[in-house]
């Protein structure tokens, strides 16, 4: 935990890729660490708050590294230009490129992040890893033992 004094923030950096398909980028050529996500705010600071997602000048704040926090970027909250705002209902509309399912008549569909989530959140749910980490012995699931054939999952192209 950390305190800041006055108007400064602590921003957990986000950093560009280190690798685009099989290349890799070298240092040199990656650019300059340029938003990152609020993490601690100072008494006075007005515009910003915790876990707000920021831009800002790659070339201003100190890098930190701190046991038990990792890296942080601290700079004063006037050097952030700008905050970015996300619809939580937009987000959860939009489809996974290459992620699509199959209903019972054998049409495939596009599935969105907020559909995956709920799958995985279930299959968690019922699965044996989950009632041993939350102790609940009363609860018996049927696991699925026998697994789809692999070409169930193929997607036939429509075009």
């Amino acid at each position: 935990m950390l305190r800041m004094p006055r108007r400064n923030v602590a921003v957990t950096p986000l950093f560009d890729t280190l690798k685009v398909g099989s290349l890799f980028i070298p240092e040199q050529a990656r650019e300059r660490c340029d938003q990152g996500i609020v993490k601690y705010v100072g008494t006075k600071c007005t515009y910003v708050k915790v876990g707000d997602h920021v831009v800002f000048s790659g070339y201003t704040g100190t890098l930190l590294s701190l046991e038990g926090e990792g890296l942080l970027i601290v700079l004063p909250e006037q050097f952030i230009v700008a905050v970015i705002e996300y619809d939580a209902n937009e987000v959860a509309r939009i489809e996974i490129p290459g992620l699509y399912f199959k209903d019972i008549d054998g049409n495939y569909f596009g599935t969105t992040y907020e559909m995956a989530v709920g799958i995985i959140a279930k299959g968690l749910e019922e699965s044996a890893f989950w009632s041993k980490l939350t102790g609940d012995k009363h609860r018996h699931w049927k696991l699925h033992e026998q697994r789809p054939a692999l070409a169930d999952y193929e997607r036939e192209e429509d075009e």
